[in-house]
C-alpha cells in the first residue's frame, strides 16, 4: 500500500499523540513511575510541530511561522524526553539533567538572528543531528546502569532509541546525498512513526517489568529484616542435596528473655541488627533467609565440613560482637548454629532434620557456638564444637 506525504503527516503527529496518551495512561496508574508525564509532553510538543508542518505544507500557515515553531518543537521535545527519560531510568529528579533546556533556547534564539530555519537544507540539518544526538544519549542513559536494576526491556528501549538516531543519520545523507540514498521523506515519516510507536511500547514495559520484579521481589523479602525469607529459601533449596551439600541452622540466643525484659521493639531492633550483620558477612550470592521467628538459615550447595564450619563461625562471632543500642541499654546477642554435610545425595528434609538435630546439640552445650553432625553414623549425637566457639556470654 502506498501512502503519500500527506497522509504521512497526519499519520504521524497522531502515532505521536497516541503514545502521550499511553505514557499518562500508566502515569496515573503507577504513580511510583517518575518521568511519564515529561515523556507524554515531550511527544505532545513534536506532534504539534508535525501538525504546523503539515499546515505549512498545505499553504494554510506562512512559511516564516511554521518553519520556525515546527523546528523549535524537536528540540524542546528531546530535551524534555531526556529529562523524563533520567527520572524514569534512575528513579530520581533530574537535577542538573534540566540544562539541557539550554539547547533548544539557543537554538530558538539562533533562528531568529541568523533566520537559518527559513532555508530547508539547513533546518534539516539542524533539527536531524539534536534529534539523533538526543537519541543515542538517550540509549546510552537506558543501558549505563543495568548492572544495578537487571530490566530485559532495557535492551529492547535502547535499541529502538539508537535505531531512531539511525533514521536521523540515513534522511540526513538523504538530504546532502540524494543520488546516492534515494529515500523518499514518506518512508522515512513510516519509518520514524513505527520506531516512536516501538519507544513508547518499550517504556510502558519498562515500567511494567519493573513492577512486577518488585511486586516479586516483596514476597521474597522478609518485611522486618530486609532479607530473604523463608518462601524465597523453600523455592531454591533443591529436593535432593547433592554430595557436598551443607545446611547450618542458626538460632540467636535466648531471644524470648529480650523480648520479656526489653519489649517487642527490642526484640525486632535485635533481629534486624542481626540478620544485616550476618547477611553483610555472606555477600549477595548467599543463599540465606530468615525462616520465622529468630531462626535463619544457610545452604552451602558445594562445601566441606570445614569450610561450613568455617563459614557458621564467621557468622557467630560477627554476631557475638554486636552491641546493640536500645533506649539508654547495650544490648548483646549471641547465636547457637548446628552444621549438616552429606556425604552423598539423598533428601533435603533428611539434611534440614540433621541440622536441626545439631542446632539442639549447640544449644545443649551451653548455646553461643557451633555443633556439626553428618551421617557418618546417623544415631550418633552432635558435639558442639568447643573449640571453635566460645562458652555462653551473659550480654543480657
Amino acid at each position: 500500500m502506498h501512502l503519500d506525504l500527506a497522509t504521512i503527516l497526519i499519520l504521524h503527529p497522531l502515532s505521536l499523540v497516541v503514545g502521550a496518551l499511553c505514557f499518562l495512561y500508566v502515569r496515573f496508574r503507577a504513580r511510583r513511575s517518575r518521568g511519564l508525564g515529561k515523556m507524554a509532553v515531550a511527544f505532545l510538543v513534536l506532534a504539534a510541530g508535525s501538525l504546523l508542518a503539515g499546515a505549512g505544507a498545505q499553504g494554510v500557515i506562512d512559511y516564516e511561522t511554521w518553519t520556525f515553531w515546527s523546528f523549535v518543537s524537536g528540540p524542546i521535545s528531546y530535551a524534555l524526553f531526556w529529562v523524563g527519560l533520567i527520572n524514569l531510568m534512575e528513579e530520581r529528579p533530574a537535577g542538573r539533567g534540566w540544562f539541557v533546556l539550554v539547547l533548544p533556547v539557543f537554538l530558538a534564539l539562533l533562528a531568529l538572528v541568523t533566520r537559518f530555519h527559513l532555508d530547508n537544507t539547513e533546518r534539516s540539518t539542524v533539527f536531524l543531528s539534536v534529534m539523533g544526538m538526543f537519541a543515542l544519549a538517550s540509549a546510552w542513559l537506558v543501558v549505563r546502569d543495568r548492572q544495578r536494576e537487571a530490566l530485559q526491556t532495557r535492551w529492547g528501549l535502547a535499541g529502538a532509541l539508537a535505531f531512531k538516531a539511525l533514521i536521523a543519520f540515513a534522511t540526513f545523507l538523504a538530504i546532502s546525498q540524494p543520488e546516492f540514498f534515494p529515500v523518499t521523506p514518506p518512508t522515512t515519516f513510516m519509518v520514524l512513526i513505527l520506531c516512536q510507536f516501538a519507544i513508547a511500547m518499550f517504556v510502558l514495559i519498562l515500567v511494567q517489568e519493573r513492577a512486577e520484579k518488585r511486586l516479586i521481589a516483596l514476597t521474597e523479602t522478609d518485611s522486618l529484616t530486609g532479607i530473604r525469607n523463608r518462601h524465597w529459601m523453600m523455592d531454591r533449596l533443591p529436593r535432593l542435596a547433592l554430595a557436598g551439600s551443607a545446611l547450618v541452622i542458626i538460632d540467636i540466643d535466648h531471644f524470648k528473655r529480650i523480648n520479656d525484659r526489653f519489649g517487642h521493639a527490642a526484640g525486632d531492633q535485635v533481629l534486624i541488627a542481626v540478620a544485616q550483620t550476618m547477611a553483610a558477612s555472606l555477600g549477595e550470592d548467599a543463599v540465606f533467609a530468615r525462616m520465622g521467628g529468630e531462626e535463619f538459615s544457610l545452604y552451602l550447595p558445594a562445601s566441606t565440613e570445614a569450610a561450613a564450619l568455617a563459614k557458621a563461625e564467621v557468622l557467630r562471632l560477627a554476631v557475638e560482637g554486636l552491641r546493640i543500642a536500645h533506649e539508654g541499654d547495650v544490648l548483646g546477642v549471641t547465636l547457637s548454629a548446628g552444621v549438616s554435610l552429606t556425604p552423598d545425595t539423598r533428601s533435603m528434609s533428611r539434611l534440614v532434620a540433621r541440622a536441626d538435630e545439631a542446632l539442639y546439640a549447640a544449644k545443649g552445650g551451653g548455646r553461643n557456638r557451633i555443633a556439626f553432625l553428618g551421617f557418618g553414623n546417623e544415631e550418633a549425637a552432635a558435639e558442639p564444637m568447643a573449640g571453635r566457639a566460645s562458652a555462653q556470654s551473659s550480654h543480657v
